[in-house]
């Protein structure tokens, strides 16, 4: 799946995740950082009554549990047969993913968010039930010691190109972008968006809902891709009526993966986009 928007709230805030479901592709209960520590256990509680009142909206909600293991171990145990989407591992490392996808029956998305980790990031992404991979951007900053990355995309540019390298290189669906706490200026939150989206990035992770909106318009194709994009589908399917295995659009060869980019571009432009499939 490819979502356009993952909205993150806090897990012990049923309205809010509520209002997440409402409004964003994927729902994010984040177990972790929006979680103080004394409260942990009515989080879970609280999460795990949520998703049981709901199975049809529990199956657009991933879980983001902790990294301490005595901790992971108690929100899957919270979660576990409640019908989740998947679970976003934070601070993740090749040993922890490798562990935790081995004992799920749900997709996995590592957070890469520490430098020895990012040294492995294609080890990662070729774990068996990983659904894809990308940056918690801020951990890794102060962990390289780069900064300025919101305003330059510089400091972060190889860590960037190589979570989505990762993640086509093992065959998965594009990472979303890594969120960033700005949240109240459209202009500069859409630009960063878009110019993520070119990187190879799709969609991407918010921290409040009017990131979503702005990312939904943001990724949004423009009239001139959809036209492309038509073109690219009507070419392909008039060739493979008359047989031919080449189809030509504008003096450019048409091949499978430029039909793949028109059908998703396609469905991003839907009326109803909500996610698309690879």
């Amino acid at each position: 799946m490819i979502a356009r928007s993952w909205l993150f709230c806090p897990a012990d805030r049923p309205d809010r995740l509520t209002r997440a479901v409402d409004v964003a592709d994927v729902a994010v209960a984040d177990l972790e950082d929006a979680v103080a520590t004394d409260a942990k256990e009515r989080a879970r509680a609280t999460v795990a009554e949520w998703l049981a009142a709901d199975p049809a909206r529990a199956r657009r909600v991933w879980v983001r549990v902790n990294n301490e293991q005595d901790l992971v171990d108690a929100d899957l145990d919270a979660i576990a047969g409640l019908g989740i989407a998947g679970v976003v591992l934070p601070k993740a490392d090749l040993v922890t993913v490798t562990a935790l996808a081995g004992r799920l029956r749900v997709p996995v998305l590592p957070l890469v968010e520490t430098a020895a980790a990012l040294w492995r990031l294609p080890e990662i992404a070729a774990v068996p039930g990983v659904a894809t991979v990308t940056l918690g951007e801020y951990d890794l900053a102060a962990d390289l010691g780069v900064s300025g990355f919101e305003d330059d995309p510089q400091p972060l540019a190889w860590a960037r190109s190589g979570a989505v390298a990762a993640a086509a290189g093992c065959g998965l669906v594009p990472p979303p972008a890594p969120v960033t706490a700005a949240f109240d200026d459209r202009e500069a939150f859409t630009a960063s968006t878009r110019a993520l989206q070119r990187m190879g990035f799709a969609g991407r992770m918010c921290i409040h809902p009017r990131q979503v909106e702005w990312t939904h318009d943001a990724v949004r194709p423009g009239a001139d891709d959809v036209e492309r994009a038509r073109a690219v589908l009507a070419a392909a399917q008039d060739a493979e009526r008359k047989g031919s295995g080449v189809a030509v659009v504008s003096g450019r060869m048409v091949d499978a993966a430029v039909v793949r980019r028109a059908r998703r571009v396609l469905a991003l432009a839907a009326p109803d986009a909500g996610s698309v499939m690879d």
